[in-house]
């Protein structure tokens, strides 16, 4: 360049837009934006390819964004559709939506009937979607289909991902189905498009339409994968449709190929006997899955298996699942050690329930967390061990745990249930003023602890908190301290064998 300048031979456009695209290739925004002085200042306005360039390589704020944007605005070409490719990047980035609109407004291809290519469209569809603009969403679906444009199979996938991500999966579906009549779009559609609406009826909980597009699927050619059939039972466990799963493990099997189950396949089938309260099928589908030796059980199954095993107050079995995670290898976490406070808490096991969290966290080198302490608390006023409660709130804050809204509302009822009323009032204080970022309790637990001081001490605690407090009270009970004084507290408070998946009780009645 410094040749060329010289010679009095003037630089081009592309003499610039290969050292810009070099600049950009070794991440040297602050060199990009020099050499854009540079040529400026050489009389070479940015064109679009250069703002491409740009859009591509510097934008990583939405800084960056507005510098680019200026360079756009001050173009005489129209933008072409590399260079709306490069700002539906860049915008979903930085996360400038708005950018994006704007400029779309000043473009030919919003003022006049010029359509985009699929690809774009689905490009446009999929950031919009992800910021949850479903008018925008329509408006690009409705373009693309008054201008013609067939839709690519990721520009459907697009505009599926788009509906079912945003609660409209039912739109989706009715999408899919006008694509399947007609001959033009019916072999664009795959085993994605119906596992993403699938996610969505799963996720609310529809299971005869998710039964009803799995056989739809099947129907058509789509044949399901391990990501479908995860898929459907992960909304028949929440759905309560867990009698289904035994055929379609065994459809899973019989498939051709054979679909194989995964981890993430039994660790969901377990949660689904869990929450349905069937612990013995949750607990046989780990065993037939040990038995098969394929696939090891995770921190996640097992945490399954130990929600279920409290659901039904079966301490013994969460021992037995304790020493399975050790045989293989599993470390507990924080997760697993609330599980279990909760567990032995409700089975009046308290003692055990400490030593256990004590010999866990110590042989795992676990630093337990608020959420296990909030659950030891809760353990203690149920086994009515009110003051271990309370001292398990100074070993927290003497640890430099800072208690959450939670833990001190825990606390509150619990000493209020337990006749500690003034305990409950020194808590109440301390969790508004004992930290910089005060937590307080939640506005309900105020005002029962009000109804049980009185109407002067409640107006008295009221008034010794934080206005946040206050406001907070009112958003519940309108700032009024009940009158009357309260007295007492206020409340009670598988087989080795190929064929053993259809062999397994849990697989064939469970």
């Amino acid at each position: 360049m410094a040749e060329l300048k010289q010679k009095g031979v003037v630089a081009t456009h592309a003499s610039y837009h290969g050292l810009l695209n070099a600049r950009i290739a070794a991440k040297d925004s602050n060199g990009a934006w020099k050499l854009m002085q540079e040529m400026e200042a050489a009389g070479l306005a940015p064109n679009s390819i250069t703002c491409c360039i740009l859009l591509k390589g510097t934008v990583a704020t939405p800084s960056d964004l507005n510098k680019v944007v200026a360079l756009l605005d001050g173009m005489d070409q129209e933008m072409d559709e590399v260079l709306i490719v490069a700002l539906v990047e860049a915008c979903q980035r930085t996360k400038r939506l708005d950018i994006l609109s704007e400029q779309m407004a000043k473009s030919k291809f919003q003022s006049s009937d010029i359509p985009l290519t699929a690809a774009t469209y689905g490009s446009m569809i999929k950031v919009y979607g992800q910021s949850h603009a479903m008018d925008r969403v329509w408006e690009l679906w409705t373009n693309m289909e008054r201008h013609k444009v067939l839709p690519t199979s990721v520009t459907l996938g697009c505009m599926v991902e788009a509906l079912v991500s945003n609660g409209c999966h039912a739109d989706a579906l009715v999408i899919v189905r006008k694509m399947k009549s007609e001959d033009a779009t019916r072999d664009l559609l795959n085993v994605v498009h119906y596992s993403t609406i699938l996610k969505g009826f799963a996720k609310a909980r529809d299971n005869n339409v998710v039964m009803t597009l799995y056989k739809e699927m099947k129907a058509c050619g789509c044949m399901p994968n391990t990501i479908t059939y995860n898929t459907i039972i992960n909304g028949l466990a929440y759905g309560g449709g867990m009698d289904r799963v035994p055929a379609l493990l065994e459809d899973m099997k019989l498939a051709v190929p054979p679909v194989e189950p995964d981890i993430v396949t039994y660790s969901t089938i377990t949660k689904g006997f869990c929450n349905s309260g069937n612990l013995d099928c949750a607990l046989q589908v780990l065993d037939d899955m040990q038995t098969e030796g394929k696939l090891t059980p995770d921190e996640v199954m097992y945490n399954s298996l130990l929600d279920g095993c409290t659901r039904e107050q079966r301490p013994n079995d969460a021992l037995k699942l304790l020493e399975n995670m050790r045989k293989t290898g599993v470390a507990p976490s924080n997760y697993t050690l609330s599980t279990l406070a909760k567990l032995f808490g409700r089975c009046r096991r308290l003692n055990q329930a400490f030593t256990l969290i004590e010999d866990l966290s110590s042989e795992y080198g676990l630093n337990v967390n608020i959420q296990v302490y909030t659950c030891l608390i809760q353990a203690c006023f149920q086994n009515r061990q009110a003051m271990k409660a309370v001292t398990l709130h100074e070993k927290m804050i003497h640890e430099g745990l800072c208690p959450d809204e939670m833990t001190y509302s825990a606390l509150v009822k619990g000493c209020m249930n337990g006749g500690l009323i003034d305990k409950a009032v020194e808590l109440t204080k301390f969790a508004y003023s004992g930290f910089a970022n005060a937590p307080g309790v939640d506005a309900r637990c105020l005002e029962e602890l009000c109804t049980a001081i009185g109407h002067d001490a409640g107006k008295a605690l009221m008034a010794a908190l934080p206005s946040t407090a206050a406001g907070s009270s009112k958003g519940s009970s309108k700032g009024s301290v009940p009158k009357g004084r309260g007295k007492g507290t206020p409340g009670k408070g598988a087989s080795k064998a190929d064929d053993a998946v259809s062999t397994a009780p849990w697989k064939r009645s469970c």
